[in-house]
């Protein structure tokens, strides 16, 4: 679930190089828990994040996007990240495109607590699931989509208030274009034309 996992760019910048190197789902897992590969503290989780790691490699299913966020530069390697929880998780997929983009493409940069408040309470109305949520749960989603925009850069912080225009990376662009997948691609202030 969303609010366990999380950003998680360091554990899948590791992940997918492990993957690109030919290992299994199977032997990433084996691997993160005999030897701790991302240096948790404790041993507790390791395997629940390997398979999540994997799980969005799965889903996002293009070895290009895999290929930069385990190479890529930082901005590239975010953006890619950001990309594999939209193809995994629909609450991400629908905040970025009905939340996000739309912001973008009539340049309102304004996004602020009573926007994400006003998000939720649509999605409450919409789905019986997020209205039967625990106040808890919906903090935490809000708190989880909140650092995805802070760690892709459209958000200075998580008290920031207003979107900051970026530029999407020409190899996320095109990664995300060989999947056929253009609705993506106004999440990323990216119109057809740019």
């Amino acid at each position: 679930m969303i609010t366990r996992e999380q950003w998680l760019l360091r554990e899948m910048t590791i992940v997918a190089k492990l993957r690109r190197d030919g290992l299994s789902e199977d032997g990433v897992i084996a691997k993160a828990k005999s030897e701790n590969i991302f240096q948790y503290r404790t041993e507790r989780s390791l395997a629940s994040i390997a398979r999540t790691c994997n799980k969005r490699i799965a889903e996002t299913d293009s070895d290009e996007i895999i290929r930069i966020v385990a190479e890529g530069l930082p901005d590239a390697a975010a953006q890619a990240n950001l990309y594999m929880m939209m193809c995994t998780y629909d609450i991400v997929r629908d905040f970025m495109l009905n939340e996000i983009a739309p912001r973008y493409a009539e340049l309102n940069y304004s996004f602020d607590r009573a926007d994400m408040n006003s998000y939720f309470t649509k999605l409450e109305e919409q789905y019986d699931n997020i209205a039967a949520s625990p106040e808890s749960t919906i903090a935490k989603l809000k708190q989880v989509l909140k650092k995805c925009l802070v760690e892709v850069g459209m958000l200075e912080s998580a008290r920031s208030e207003n979107l900051i225009p970026i530029y999407i990376d020409s190899e996320v662009r095109a990664a995300i274009e060989a999947k056929g997948d253009h609705a993506a691609l106004p999440a990323f202030n990216c119109r057809e034309a740019c």
